[in-house]
């Protein structure tokens, strides 16, 4: 292992950005004369060897930042020039920080970078995970959110922990001192669509017309267009036919999520959802929009940009036959 070489790794961008800024941070504070370089997917090998192994003339530290550099075609130039040895050496000078979000571990480069750098994973968390880390965040913001409101907010604003830290910052300089409550997040947060469009499904679920219409209303006075609106429907069947495929092959909800590239709380907030689905049910749905959208794109429906009605009356048409 390389002592000065830190590999970030995982989807989880917001918890491996936030790692990256902490290391910036104390390096500006230790460091504040140090010289800090980033390098980018598209750049040269020998600018990065440059950087790294040319003496500094004013002995100041350096930080060099990789972002989804090492392609194996670099990582291969890296070896013949003896990157790695010579980056050690430089151990007193310089720290090497490679972000790379994935990583495809049948690679030589891949192998060889888990292998000698001080690696730091950040996969995606589970519901459970996510809730505890909401609660943290707000306790450091001096508030409190109890484990069912962290829960009811994660269901409402979604899985991106961007979002989430913004929220939560809002919603504590909302609340003054006071615990963050349900009525504070109705107040102060814009519920995702994608949670929209889940309780639209539950509703097509169940075959209740009127709360899917309802739905489907709410996102179009959120501002979603009906273009996108149909997108996200169409999205969220296909979802559901993963599902429900990986449940009738008796696969866990973790084993779903590794197979579909799903987030693991996505999917077990819609695995129940798709369960209550037929096979029948979800692929005459998807024959239905692909029908839909396929009238769309040859002009069977009259729609221009300020003038959605056509297709709007469509979806609403699509959800009255699903729910009979």
């Amino acid at each position: 292992m390389i002592p000065n070489f830190i590999l970030l790794t995982g989807p989880d961008d917001y918890r491996r950005s936030t790692r990256q800024r902490f290391f910036v941070d104390g390096f500006k504070a230790k460091y504040p004369e140090g010289e800090i370089t980033r390098f980018e997917e598209g750049d040269q090998f020998n600018e990065i060897q440059n950087t790294v192994l040319t003496p500094n003339l004013f002995a100041s530290r350096r930080l060099v930042i990789t972002d989804n550099f090492w392609k194996p075609e670099i990582f291969e130039a890296a070896e013949k020039a003896d990157f790695w040895k010579a980056l050690e050496g430089q151990s007193d000078s310089v720290t090497l920080i490679s972000i790379e979000p994935t990583l495809d571990k049948r690679t030589k480069a891949a192998k060889a970078l888990l292998k000698i750098g001080k690696v730091e994973t950040y996969d995606l968390l589970e519901a459970p995970e996510l809730v505890q880390w909401m609660i943290r965040g707000a306790e450091q913001k001096g508030v409190l959110l109890k484990q069912s409101d962290a829960q009811y907010m994660l269901d409402r604003c979604g899985v991106n922990g961007w979002n989430l830290h913004s929220e939560i910052e809002k919603l504590a300089m909302a609340s003054g001192s006071e615990p963050i409550t349900r009525e504070l997040i109705d107040q102060f947060t814009l519920p995702q669509p994608s949670a929209i469009v889940w309780d639209f499904l539950n509703a097509l679920s169940k075959q209740q017309a009127k709360p899917a219409l309802a739905s489907f209303s709410k996102l179009l006075q959120s501002g979603e267009s009906a273009h996108m609106i149909m997108a996200m429907i169409i999205r969220e069947v296909r979802i559901h036919a993963q599902l429900k495929a990986g449940s009738e092959d008796n696969l866990d909800a973790k084993l779903i999520a590794s197979r579909t590239k799903l987030h693991p709380f996505v999917v077990q907030k819609t695995l129940p959802l798709s369960k209550k689905f037929t096979q029948e049910q979800i692929k005459e749905m998807y024959n239905q929009l692909l029908k839909l959208d396929r009238r769309l794109k040859t002009g069977g429906l009259s729609v221009s940009t300020d003038d959605a009605g056509e297709l709007e009356l469509a979806i609403e048409k699509f959800i009255i036959a699903s729910c009979n």
